[in-house]
Order: structure tokens, then sequence, then C-alpha cells
């Protein structure tokens, strides 16, 4: 019986019909990335995306600290750092009042947002529905700062620039880490923090703001209080009788993209002047910082945990200046010299 010769030649063209079929996927493949946001959810999104909207300050900083801001060509209005993102389309005040149908009208690649309500659900299903896909981060502090800026090289692929910009965060971090994290209860300095520009909200264990204090080597009063972001009597404050107060001065309280002296100098003063405050020692001694809130989000995170380090310990963080890391930060990746900023106040701790 002869070979089928029909057969042998169908199975050639079969092949090449296989592989034309599959040449779609491949590219798609190849033209996509799946990253995991702050959120969890694991995302897939353009790879080397043109048009990038961004309703995250911390986000939207990094794209341009990497060297791709031409990719931005739309901003919320609290994306102004550096302040030439002042100079993009503004989509809204934040995330939470974006405008979605100017956002659809420019069909960006990616959305990057804020986690959770500062981005509302409804808001983000209008934008999948129509193709265009939502990362969220916060980046309220470093732990979600440095998956976000890897997240960011491998998108945009500019690895090598996000590899350095890592190493000169987690330098400064792991050497903090490592000289606090064996400071006994005892010389922990007791801090209360005053949260978002207000004497009465502070955190306690579940927050941000908790980690921040303990990270730098201090005990949170607030840590065991039941509300993420507990509302307290100032009477509550003055029997902790903290020995460091540390007030995050929110953006409505100051006229420019950054306070002034004199604006920080005035909150301070009226933070000492609160009845009953003179006989809390951190009041005595001096020892009541100004930050901006703003200090809180972005590469500048990093500024502020420096400065909580050498406010609560001044003698284990002598060879660190934060300032100086933060003028070494705004030079190399905004290109911007640090005179005339000053978003912490005092910089230099009491002794």
């Amino acid at each position: 019986m002869k070979p089928n010769g029909g057969n042998r030649m169908r199975a050639p063209i079969l092949l090449i019909i296989l592989a034309l079929l599959l040449v779609p996927a491949l590219a798609e493949e190849e033209t996509k990335i799946t990253v995991t946001d702050e959120d969890g959810r694991n995302v897939a999104v353009p790879l080397d995306p043109n048009h990038i909207i961004c309703l995250s300050p911390g986000a939207a900083e990094v794209i341009y600290a990497l060297g791709e801001s031409d990719r931005l060509i739309g901003v919320t209005d609290d994306c102004d750092m550096p302040p030439a993102l002042l100079e993009k389309e503004h989509i809204g005040k934040s995330g939470r009042d974006a405008d979605i149908e100017r956002i659809i009208e420019l069909h960006p690649d990616l959305v990057v947002a804020k986690t959770g309500a500062l981005f509302p659900e409804d808001m983000e299903k209008k934008l999948v529905d129509y193709g265009i896909p939502v990362l969220r981060y916060r980046l309220l502090h470093i732990d979600a700062l440095i998956p976000m800026i890897k997240d960011l090289g491998r998108i945009l692929k500019k690895e090598d620039a996000s590899s350095e910009m890592i190493n000169d965060i987690s330098g400064y971090y792991d050497t903090l880490l490592e000289r606090t994290k064996s400071i006994p209860d005892e010389d922990r300095p007791s801090v209360y923090f005053m949260s978002m520009g207000h004497f009465d909200w502070t955190a306690n264990k579940g927050s941000t703001g908790h980690i921040r204090v303990v990270e730098a080597g201090g005990r949170n009063i607030a840590a065991d209080l039941a509300a993420k972001v507990p509302h307290v009597d100032m009477e509550w404050v003055i029997e902790q009788n903290p020995k460091i107060i540390v007030y995050s001065m929110s953006q409505e309280q100051y006229n420019g993209t950054t306070p002034t002296i004199e604006e920080m100098d005035a909150k301070r003063k009226e933070i000492m002047s609160l009845p009953g405050f003179e006989s809390i020692d951190a009041v005595k001694a001096g020892r009541v910082y100004i930050t901006d809130i703003k200090m809180a989000s972005g590469l500048s995170e990093l500024v502020t945990l420096l400065y909580y380090a050498k406010w609560f310990h001044p003698d284990l963080f002598q060879d660190i200046d934060p300032r100086a890391v933060h003028e070494k930060l705004l030079k190399k990746y905004f290109g911007m010299d640090i005179d005339g900023i000053y978003q912490v106040y005092p910089d230099a701790p009491a002794l």
C-alpha cells in the first residue's frame, strides 16, 4: 500500500496555519506586562506606554524622576512635585474628583491612581470598560514606594534607572532600621503625632504614622487606641505627657506649593500655646516639630523618616543630615535646588 502523500502535504500546512494563529497572541504577550499594585491586584498593563494619566502624586513624582515625564498627558492638581508637573493638563483636584470623561477623551494607555476610596471603584470601572487599565498606589511608606519604583521601571523599560533609585533610598532606609531596631522601650521617646492638619487626630498601631514613629525609634502614645485615625481630647494628650510632638501640616494651611518657615513657625507656636500644653515635656523642651504632609509620600518619605530619627535620637544619627539627603534627591532626580524649600521646621533637633 502506497503512503498517503496528501496527508504528508497537509501536515506542514496545518503547522503553518497554527503558527499564524499564534502570532497575534505572542505579539499581545510581548506588549503587555502584569504587575501587582499596592492594593494587591494583578493588573495587565501595556509595556512601554506612551500616554499615562496620573492621579497619584507619588507615582507622578517617580515617573518624572525616571526621566519619563513626557509620557504624562494629564495629572491631578496635587501632583505638584516637581513643580514642572503643574504645566501638564489638569484633570481634577485629586483622584476623588477626577474628570473621568476627559480621561476617556484623552484615551491614555494607563491610569495610575491612589488606593481604596481615594479613587472610587465606580470611576475605575468606567475606565476599564473603555479598555483603560488602572494601577493603584498611595505610597505612604517606603515598603510601598520601593515596589512601585520597580514596577514603573519594568513598565517604562527603565529597569537600570529604577534600580539605582531603589538603591539610593534603601541604603539610608536599611541603615536607619539597623540602628533603631535594638533600641529598648525605655529609651524610646514617647511621641504624639498630630495627623493631617489636626491637633486632635492621631494614629494607632494600624496606621502608617505609627510605623514611621516606631521605625524611627519612638513610642507612639496612641498605638493602642481603637480607631486607625483616633480623635482624642487634648486633656488626654496632656495626661500622656509626650516627650515629642510631630504635627503634619495639610496643604490647605499654606499658600504655596510648600510651606514657608513663617507659616510653620506660626503653627508650632499655636501648638505650644494650647491650653495646658505648657506642662507637656515636649513643649518645655522645645521638641515640637512641623512637617509638610506632602513629605509623607514619594521620594521625600525617606527624608521625613530621617528627620524623625534625627529628632528622636540625635546622638545616634549625628552622621546623617536629612536636609543634605533631601538636597541630593532634589538635584539628582528633579534638577532642583533646595534653596527656599523648607518642608520641616525646625530641621535640627532640640538638644
